[in-house]
């Protein structure tokens, strides 16, 4: 798969290469050949996401290891339930903000309490932050084709942003909300106007609590543009739509627990960590995050732009103290440096360089699209699954998976996940790791026949899987069988359901 991928990256780079070449024998009036064909390339690759949702949404496995768990508390939230409770064997909460789970409610009404409504959710904020970036570039460049290359650097970035934008998880919407919200600033000349970008910005904390930077951000610009005195309002509109609401919302007696406790455990400073996050820089993004310095270098007046990007950075240092993350904690720092990069390659006179420019910083963005294709068989190995966990004498734990749609299938249906989030990081301590494995209490004492249903060997999981391993012996290795229900790749691949254990004395 390597290879080809970089046979494809030089068979990119060769064509643009040509063109250029081309250009400087015999130059053309107008555009030059080299934009042409990044024109075309740029709308090849939105076309190619596009096809992806369509790809995407109807998929009948788990996209993403935590799409099960994520149905889960959009069911919470649509029965009227807490999404939050204390925890127990049938479900853990995550520790992310809620706003995400009641978005996707109403949609659930029309399109059901399945996980194609969650997505449908996810691509419309995925849609919308694209929109924002292509606009965003466009007034700033006033240059249509600018506002396409964004667009396309975006769209092209999905694999690096671990594909994870059109999955059912809150990431797009932090995206969307922290995007708007900073493109309504930017255009805002009232103050009425600058309060809903504020509030926007509030919203992305909702999201996910990375967002609140990106509030703190807006807010500091604008009391930087005008004054302390003035700028009153957006601190009281932060204030209230985050700090406030966080504290008396009424989500669970669990809430502060998920959301503030158990991920402050988790960061961890050391060499590796930082190592993570320059590799993560120079492996995708460094022609671009190069390029996002030039408006600073030029010493133009700071917009809320440059302000963000700076946020961006520090959501990124943020993700990359929990070693334990995957890569869409960088979703943030790279559609940022998406839109400061291409400010920066816009400032490039020659057209020429422009187009050798673009085409460097598309070729680290590239990746192989069948790696992101997922099986159109699907729904039989799904099926097939099905029946054969209810063909079983007993109950069966699937703890990557905690539940699909629909009637409940798995006992208990807690996902292995949130049980590690509580127990995980330096800043957790026995009796949190107590508190969390007394979870798997129905799995370790089972009044009953009990299976559990992996995707590696038990042998392999962390914990707190691993704990199981000394009880349970090897029931069934269902092979390739249920491999049509594998997901996207991230840097954590779940993979798909293959190892049976049964539970002995």
């Amino acid at each position: 798969m390597t290879g080809r991928l970089t046979i494809l990256r030089l068979i990119f780079l060769g064509a643009v290469a040509l063109a250029i070449w081309l250009d400087i024998r015999r130059p053309q009036p107008t555009r030059e050949r080299g934009q042409w064909l990044l024109g075309a390339w740029s709308v090849l690759m939105i076309l190619f996401v596009v096809f992806l949702w369509g790809n995407h949404v109807n998929f009948a496995g788990h996209l993403d290891l935590m799409e099960g768990v994520i149905l889960q508390h959009v069911a919470q939230a649509a029965h009227g339930l807490p999404v939050y409770p204390a925890p127990t064997p049938a479900y853990v909460p995550l520790a992310y903000n809620p706003l995400y789970y009641y978005l996707c409610v109403p949609l659930t009404w029309v399109m059901g309490l399945d996980l194609p409504a969650l997505r449908v959710v996810a691509i419309v904020g995925m849609a919308l932050a694209g929109y924002v970036i292509y606009a965003a570039v466009r007034d700033r460049t006033q240059s249509a084709w600018w506002g396409l290359i964004a667009l396309a650097f975006y769209a092209t970035a999905y694999r690096v942003m671990d594909a994870y934008l059109d999955t059912a998880h809150s990431d797009s919407w932090l995206l969307a909300s922290a995007l708007a919200g900073t493109y309504v600033i930017a255009r805002s000349e009232t103050r009425l106007g600058r309060l809903g970008g504020v509030a926007l910005l509030a919203m992305s904390f909702w999201f996910k609590q990375h967002g609140a930077l990106f509030a703190v951000g807006g807010v500091l610009y604008l009391t930087w543009r005008e004054g302390l005195i003035k700028s009153w309002p957006y601190w009281a509109v932060a204030i209230l739509l985050g700090p406030v609401v966080y504290a008396i919302a009424p989500l669970g007696v669990d809430f502060h627990y998920f959301t503030w406790d158990v991920p402050r455990g988790w960061s961890k400073v050391n060499v590796e960590t930082l190592a993570r996050l320059i590799r993560f820089v120079a492996g995708n993004y460094l022609p671009l995050f190069i390029a996002a310095f030039v408006p600073f270098v030029k010493k133009e007046r700071a917009t809320i732009w440059h302000v963000q990007f700076i946020m961006a950075c520090a959501t990124a240092l943020m993700g990359s103290l929990d070693w334990g993350s995957s890569d869409n904690v960088f979703i943030p720092f790279g559609a940022f440096t998406i839109v400061l990069g291409t400010f920066g390659l816009a400032e490039i006179q020659s057209r020429v360089l422009q187009a050798a420019a673009v085409a460097i910083a598309f070729t680290p963005l590239t990746y192989a699209p069948q790696t992101v294709i997922v099986s159109r068989h699907s729904h039989e190995a799904l099926a097939d699954l099905n029946n054969a966990v209810q063909s079983l004498p007993g109950a069966v734990y699937a703890p990557s998976i905690g539940q699909f749609a629909g009637p409940p299938i798995f006992s208990p249906g807690a996902h292995w996940v949130a049980i590690e989030d509580m127990e995980r990081g330096p800043g957790h301590n026995a009796a949190d790791e107590t508190k969390a494995f007394a979870l798997l209490d129905p799995v370790l004492h089972p009044t009953g026949k009990q299976y559990v249903l992996t995707s590696r060997p038990l042998s392999g999981m962390p914990v707190p899987l691993s704990l199981l391993n000394p009880h349970y012996a090897l029931a069934q290795d269902y092979g390739e069988r249920f491999a049509a229900l594998t997901g996207t790749p991230k840097r954590y691949n779940h993979g798909f359901p293959r190892y049976l254990y049964e539970f002995r004395q």
